[in-house]
């Protein structure tokens, strides 16, 4: 089972106070995954950061004015292109409650679910989309995805043949024929299609790896080999690639290399073996923690680091009910720990910026945790709420402003965001000016409890 990580909650409670040979016989969810990602997913490169950010706050001053379906689905594009589908599929419904055969809408939120692992709901959505837009290649495409994922090969091949008919030029619906094509038998149109998708995309990992099988069957283990090699540079913890690999050198005579290969896929193997084990106490902490028994989640969480001690939410985790624990030292080390296991993590940027402002109090170094996090999730409200008030404590009070303006642009019912942009504004401007005491207002109209951290002289101006 993949593990579904709760969302953190360190920041806000700081703030109170201051992801074999057997891979020759079924298509599992590793080969039909991306196939289709040429059409459906937002490449995040394409637009940087500030490009993102000022694309959501338009949509947002379009909806006060306008909240029509297509005011609400423009928001929700813009929060899934800065890669927070949980909050775009709110406005995604809401599209879809004004207006039940919005084409796009219907195809959005089709995207939302099939993320989730909804497959049958994915598809039933992309019908629904295609029920008015019968021309719209990217939901055939989606839609024939599902169905293969699914099972249901005949219709996701009618559904990809419909894509090649409207986009001659779809890697996607190449690669997806290709994988049909291996689970009928078709061995020979397998290795037509997916080669076409490679020709049609540079660097096609799923599809080199799709066409390496069925090379394999087709007994040209040289060109196989030749493959996979790339394929297990580009994705070097798959142990089944490893075995593939390890199966063509064998079969090319190169049994040195071979042997080489059977290692590392037995190692990826046992690591495979331990981090499900891992997942597994790791998800039993996490249910553990949600019910506030957190001497029983800590240890649930150090039992998954014990099965498998590089993995980084364990020690995440482990390290937030450490903090709502208030031991803090402790805390730190198993976010500085998580970091290291995975120094990709936005989450884990975010939490260990947090420990650095409010137990070391190193205001720069918390900073650079902040802008380290929102560098790969640049969407991720809380870290902007968290950049906002370090940047304030530097005394930097514009930077500020602006991270707290993103933050709102974000999650726009942020309390706290509102409250710290309140008082960063009436600190700026050395006044409390009519923004700074709304700002004040909303905040704690959102939450009362935050009336204690406005400064005493600024409480009689307030409501």
């Amino acid at each position: 089972m993949i593990h579904q990580r709760a969302v953190h909650n360190l920041s806000s409670e700081a703030a109170r106070i201051v992801l074999s040979a057997a891979l020759l016989g079924h298509i599992c969810a590793a080969q039909v995954s991306g196939f289709s990602h040429e059409h459906l997913t937002f490449e995040r490169g394409e637009q940087n950061q500030e490009q993102l950010l000022s694309a959501l706050s338009a949509a947002r001053q379009s909806l006060d004015t306008d909240a029509s379906a297509e005011a609400n689905l423009s928001v929700g594009r813009a929060l899934r292109a800065l890669g927070e589908s949980q909050a775009a599929s709110e406005y995604f419904n809401r599209a879809l409650a004004l207006n039940p055969r919005s084409s796009a809408a219907l195809f959005e939120k089709g995207l939302v679910v099939s993320d989730s692992g909804d497959w049958s709901k994915a598809a039933d959505l992309f019908r629904k989309a295609l029920a008015d837009s019968p021309h719209l290649a990217a939901a055939h495409l989606a839609l024939g995805e599902m169905l293969l994922r699914t099972g249901d090969f005949e219709g996701s091949r009618t559904e990809l043949n419909r894509v090649l008919q409207l986009d001659g030029n779809s890697a996607g619906a190449h690669h997806g024929l290709g994988l049909i094509d291996l689970q009928e038998g078709k061995v020979d149109l397998a290795v037509g299609d997916f080669s076409r998708a490679i020709a049609m995309r540079a660097d096609y990992v799923e599809a080199e790896r799709g066409l390496a099988r069925a090379l394999m069957l087709q007994h040209k283990w040289h060109e196989a080999a030749a493959l996979l090699r790339r394929v297990t540079a580009a994705d070097t913890n798959s142990s089944e690639d490893a075995s593939a690999l390890g199966t063509a050198l064998f079969n090319s005579g190169d049994q040195a290399g071979a042997a080489e290969q059977f290692a590392r896929a037995r190692e990826l193997s046992n690591e495979e073996l331990s981090l499900l084990r891992a997942q597994g106490d790791n998800n039993w902490g996490i249910s553990l923690r949600k019910e506030g028994k957190l001497e029983q989640a800590a240890a649930a969480f150090r039992r998954a680091i014990a099965d498998h001690p590089a993995f980084c939410d364990a020690h995440d985790d482990l390290g937030e009910v450490l903090w709502m624990q208030k031991q803090f030292p402790e805390a730190l080390s198993e976010f500085q720990t998580a970091l290291r296991c995975n120094p990709h993590s936005a989450m884990v940027h975010n939490n260990l910026g947090s420990a650095l402002l409010y137990f070391r109090h190193d205001v720069e170094a918390a900073i650079g945790q902040f802008r380290a996090c929102l560098a790969s999730r640049p969407g991720f409200a809380l870290a902007y709420l968290n950049l906002g008030k370090a940047l304030a404590a530097k005394g930097a009070f514009a930077e500020a402003e602006t991270a707290l303006r993103n933050a709102l642009a974000i999650d726009p019912v942020s309390a706290a965001a509102h409250l710290n942009l309140g008082l960063v504004l009436a600190v700026k401007n050395g006044e409390l000016s009519a923004e700074a005491k709304s700002e004040l207002e909303k905040g704690i109209g959102l939450d009362p409890r935050l009336r204690d951290m406005v400064p005493e002289k600024y409480l009689a101006a307030l409501r």
